[in-house]
């Protein structure tokens, strides 16, 4: 149960940046990035290792699961349709997503393990793969590009640490709210750190604050021994199965989290119509983009207190 937990929550605590956090972090840190990623995973470290809880039967456990689960589908449809399906409607992506998660959502907990652990060889691959395709393109100069005030650097380092550990305190429940993740928050942390360091070291400060998905843009410079080129949409799946596990943990934690377990069948869809409704409206995607930080702390906040006390109570 521990390794396959570490794994579940290696991929877990990666999936806020795609699409969200990797992209502000660099806007904000910019040729400062490395250091609000070394500050930012000893606080997430620290975190991790302090703050231990089970989740327990409770509506605002299902309230802030759902919101979270929004939020990565939001990141997940966007995904897709930028990447891969440009014209087909966002709530007809969102679909087959919905109906693969309730479908393993309505198998026993231990194949979200395994899936997890799964992706996880995969993840590893395509990650190795770009990493060695791409180092080439990497040029330290892209690192000189201003004097970046410093609360900008600690408040990135901040946000590195609230986007990767709020994923793994969902997870948490009898069985597993002794485990330690420490090591493996860790070694996420480098992989998730060499992400935002290959992408500003290729494209440096004026195209990441241009480009939407700039983790994405670099992968268009993947070329293998000059004879595969043009599979950015295959490695870039790298991004997808982390998202992926996330939605199932979130979609597990919801129900743990009511009597009738077939709840979710009903409410994933309704959560999916939300999804389908923020993204009619391109203000709310950037009012979730803006504002991802100030939410996520406040659930964050949430979960700690709802569960800590009922810990403590029990």
């Amino acid at each position: 149960m521990k390794r396959e937990f570490n794994i579940l929550n290696y991929l877990n605590s990666r999936a806020l940046f795609m699409g969200i956090g990797l992209s502000k972090l660099l806007i904000q840190a910019h040729e400062y990035i490395w250091i609000s990623l070394i500050l930012g995973t000893i606080i997430g470290a620290i975190l991790i290792h302090f703050v231990k809880f089970k989740m327990k039967k409770s509506l605002l456990n299902v309230v802030i699961c759902s919101i979270l689960f929004v939020i990565g589908l939001n990141i997940l449809i966007n995904m897709i349709s930028t990447m891969y399906l440009t014209e087909m409607p966002k709530l007809l992506v969102g679909i087959p997503i919905i109906l693969l998660v309730m479908y393993i959502l309505n198998k026993r907990e231990v194949i979200i393990y395994r899936v997890a652990n799964i992706l996880f060889v995969l993840n590893i691959f395509l990650y190795v793969v770009a990493m060695l395709s791409l180092v080439s393109d990497f040029h330290l100069e892209n690192f000189t590009y201003s004097n970046t005030p410093i609360q900008n650097v600690i408040f990135s380092a901040l946000e590195f640490a609230l986007f990767s550990t709020l994923p793994t305190l969902i997870t948490r429940d009898e069985n597993t709210a002794n485990i330690s993740l420490v090591k493996t928050y860790i070694i996420s942390a480098i992989t998730m750190g060499t992400w935002f360091l290959l992408t500003y070291g290729i494209l440096g400060a004026n195209l990441v604050d241009i480009y939407r998905y700039p983790e994405y843009i670099i992968l268009k410079k993947i070329s293998i021994m000059n004879f595969l080129e043009n599979i950015e949409n295959i490695v870039s799946f790298v991004w997808l199965f982390d998202i992926i596990i996330f939605l199932l943990c979130n979609g597990n934690a919801i129900k743990k989290n009511v009597d009738n377990p077939k709840v979710i069948n009903i409410l994933l869809p309704i959560l999916l119509l939300i999804t389908a409704f923020i993204n009619r409206f391109y203000i709310l995607i950037l009012y979730i983009y803006k504002y991802s930080s100030i939410i996520l702390l406040i659930l964050a906040i949430l979960l700690f207190v709802a569960n800590k006390k009922r810990h403590q109570t029990s």
